[in-house]
C-alpha cells in the first residue's frame, strides 16, 4: 500500500498556516477571521493517526519494538520543538521576563510526561503551541504500547467515547479551544485521543475495503478553510458547532483527502506546504512573541506597518528554520541511526 500521500501534506500546512493566523490575529489585532480556527489541531490529530497506522502498525505488528518507535517519532518532532524552544528563550528573554525554572526545565524535557508546567496560564510559556505536540506523542507511544490489544473494535468503542467526552468538554467550556491552559488541560486528552483513534479507525477501515468516494481536491482545500475561516461569532453556539466539525467535518476531509490526489500542477505545492507544516507550527509562536515585543516600542503607525510584515516574516523564517536546520538535522538523525544499527 502505499505509504505517501500528497495530498495530506497540503492539507496539512494549509491547516498550520490556519494557527499561525489565528495566533498572529490574537496579537496584532488584525481581524483574519481565524479566531476560532483551533479545529486545525484536531485536524491534524486525526492526520496523524491515519498517517502513522499506515507508516507503523504493519511494522509493529512485524516486530518494531516501542523504543524504536518513539525513537522514530522523536527523531522526527524533536528538532522542530527544541528550534522552537530556544526561540521561545531568545523571545522571553528579550522581553525582560524572568526565567522561572519551569520554564528552564521545559528546554530539557519537552515534551516528557512532566512537560506541562502550570505557570500562568498556557502550560507551556516558551512556545505554547507545544502542547498539541506533547499529545501526539504521548497518543504516539499509547498506541504502540496496546497494539496488539488494541482491535479494530475495541478501538471504536473509544473513540466513540472519546466522541462522548467531547461534547461534554465542549458543552462546558462553550467550544473545543481546550487543553492549551491550566483551566482546560483536561479537555486536551479527549481531542487527541478521538482525532488520533479516528484516523487509525479510517486506515484500518480502509484496510478492509470501506472507502470513501473521490473529490475535487480543490473542494477539499475549501472544506478545511471554511471550517476553519469563521466570520460570524455564531451567537455563542460554538459549544454546539465545534463538535460538528471536529467530530464529524475533519474526519470527513481526511477520508476524502486519502482517496482525492492534489492536481499535478498542484503536487509540488502540498509537499512543500507539508515539509514546512511541522517547523512552522512549532516556531511561529514564538517568533510572533518576538515581534510583539519589538513593535510595541514603536510609535501606531510603525507598530501598523510592522504587523503587516510579520506574518510574511515569521513564514518566510520558518521556511529558512525548516531549510537550514530542521531538515539537516533530521537527516542526520537518520544517518546516525542507519549507521548505528547496520
Amino acid at each position: 500500500m502505499k505509504t505517501y500521500l500528497p495530498s495530506l501534506d497540503g492539507l496539512r500546512g494549509v491547516a498550520a498556516l490556519a494557527v499561525v493566523g489565528s495566533h498572529f490575529e490574537n496579537l496584532s489585532g488584525i481581524s483574519l477571521h481565524l479566531q476560532r480556527s483551533g479545529a486545525a489541531v484536531d485536524f491534524f490529530f486525526v492526520l496523524s493517526g491515519f498517517v502513522i497506522a499506515q507508516a507503523y502498525e504493519d511494522r509493529l505488528e512485524r516486530g518494531l519494538g516501542w523504543r524504536t518507535y518513539m525513537a522514530l517519532r522523536l527523531e522526527r518532532l524533536y528538532p522542530a520543538i527544541l528550534g522552537g524552544l530556544f526561540i521561545g528563550l531568545v523571545a522571553a528573554l528579550g522581553a525582560g521576563e524572568r526565567l522561572y525554572p519551569a520554564m528552564a526545565l521545559q528546554i530539557l524535557v519537552l515534551p516528557v510526561f512532566w512537560g506541562p508546567v502550570l505557570h500562568g496560564g498556557e502550560l507551556y510559556p516558551l512556545d505554547g503551541p507545544l502542547w498539541s505536540l506533547f499529545l501526539e506523542l504521548a497518543a504516539n507511544a499509547a498506541h504502540a504500547a496496546t497494539f496488539r490489544w488494541l482491535t479494530t473494535g475495541r478501538l471504536a468503542v473509544i473513540v466513540a467515547f472519546a466522541a462522548v467526552l467531547l461534547v461534554a468538554v465542549s458543552l462546558q467550556f462553550g467550544g473545543l479551544d481546550v487543553g492549551w491552559s491550566r483551566r482546560s488541560f483536561w479537555g486536551g486528552p479527549p481531542r487527541v485521543v478521538y482525532g488520533f483513534g479516528m484516523g487509525l479507525l479510517i486506515f484500518r477501515l480502509r484496510a478492509l475495503g470501506l472507502t470513501a468516494p473521490r473529490a475535487p481536491y480543490g473542494l477539499i482545500v475549501l472544506g478545511l478553510l471554511l471550517c476553519l475561516v469563521r466570520p460570524f461569532p455564531e451567537a455563542g453556539l460554538y459549544g454546539v458547532t465545534d463538535p460538528v466539525i471536529v467530530i464529524v467535518l475533519m474526519p470527513t476531509l481526511v477520508a476524502l483527502a486519502v482517496r482525492s490526489p492534489p492536481p499535478a500542477g498542484g503536487r509540488k505545492l502540498a509537499l512543500w506546504l507539508g515539509a514546512l507544516s511541522y517547523p512552522l507550527y512549532a516556531v511561529h509562536a514564538p517568533l510572533l512573541r518576538g515581534f510583539e515585543t519589538f513593535l510595541d516600542t514603536l510609535s501606531d503607525d510603525q507598530a501598523a506597518i510592522g504587523w503587516a510584515l510579520a506574518l510574511p516574516t515569521v513564514i518566510g523564517l520558518a521556511v529558512v528554520f525548516e531549510r537550514l536546520c530542521d531538515g539537516p538535522i533530521r537527516a542526520w538523525l537518520r544517518r546516525r541511526r542507519r549507521a548505528f544499527s547496520s
